[in-house]
C-alpha cells in the first residue's frame, strides 16, 4: 500500500496514527505537495487531495475518515475501535471533531490566499472559538473519562485540537481551555500523536521506521 500525504495536513496525520495503531504493513509513504497537482497524486486521485491510500490492487481510497475506517476494519486494532453508529453520543463526537478539523484547516488555507477580514475566515474563527468553549464545558460538566473512549471520534478530536493549537494558537489560548488541555494530556492517543508531531513529520520519515519505533 502507498499513502500519499504531506507534512502538515491534520487529515494525513490522523491516517498515519490509525495506520500505526493498526500495525498495518507493508505501507509506503509518498510525500507530495498537493497544491502543485503532482502527476503521481493526480493519477490516483483526480482531485489531488491528501491523504489518498492506494491499495496493492490499485484501488485508491480517499477521505481520511473512510481510510481510517477501512484500516480499522481490515486490521482490527486493539488500541483503536470504530465509532458505534448506534450510539448517538459517539456519532455526535465524531461529527464535531471532523467538523472542527475541516474548519480549522479551511480557515488556515483561506488566510494564506485572501485578506484577513474575509467573512469566511471570521466565520471559521468564531465557530472554532465556540466549539472550544462548548467542548471545555462538556468535559468539565461530564467528566474527562466520558471523552477518553479509545475510538475514532477521540482520535479525531485529539488531532483536530492539536491542529487548532498549531495553526490558530492565539485563538486556542483566548478561550477557557483548562479541561481541553486535560483531555489532550490524558488522551489514549497522546503517545502515538506525540510520536508523529509536526517536527517529526517535517522530516518526512518513512513508515517502517515510525512503526518500528512505535511498537518497540
Amino acid at each position: 500500500m502507498q499513502l500519499y500525504l504531506n507534512e502538515t495536513s491534520p487529515f494525513s496525520r490522523v491516517v498515519v496514527a490509525t495506520a500505526l495503531l493498526s500495525h498495518c504493513s507493508p505501507l509506503t509513504f509518498i510525500w507530495v505537495d498537493p497544491w502543485s497537482s503532482p502527476i503521481n497524486l493526480k493519477s490516483v486521485n483526480p482531485f489531488c487531495l491528501i491523504p489518498t491510500l492506494e491499495l496493492g490492487n490499485g484501488v485508491a481510497l480517499t477521505e481520511s475518515l473512510c481510510i481510517c475506517q477501512y484500516l480499522i476494519a481490515t486490521y482490527q486494532p486493539q488500541a483503536l475501535r470504530q465509532v458505534d453508529s448506534a450510539q448517538a453520543n459517539e456519532i455526535k463526537q465524531l461529527g464535531a471533531a471532523k467538523t472542527l478539523m475541516d474548519i480549522a484547516f479551511r480557515t488556515a488555507v483561506l488566510a494564506r490566499y485572501t485578506e484577513s477580514d474575509n467573512a469566511l475566515i471570521q466565520r471559521g474563527q468564531a465557530g472554532m472559538m465556540e466549539a472550544l468553549k462548548q467542548l471545555n464545558k462538556e468535559i468539565g460538566d461530564e467528566g474527562i473519562n466520558t471523552h477518553l473512549t479509545p475510538n475514532l471520534a477521540t482520535l479525531y478530536f485529539h488531532a483536530a485540537l492539536e491542529y487548532v493549537q498549531f495553526r490558530h494558537g492565539a485563538l486556542f489560548n483566548e478561550v477557557d481551555n483548562e479541561h481541553v488541555v486535560d483531555f489532550l494530556r490524558c488522551s489514549p492517543f497522546a503517545s502515538v500523536l506525540s510520536l508523529i508531531n509536526t517536527t517529526c513529520l517535517a522530516k518526512k520519515p518513512d513508515y517502517a521506521s515510525l512503526l518500528s519505533g512505535f511498537i518497540r
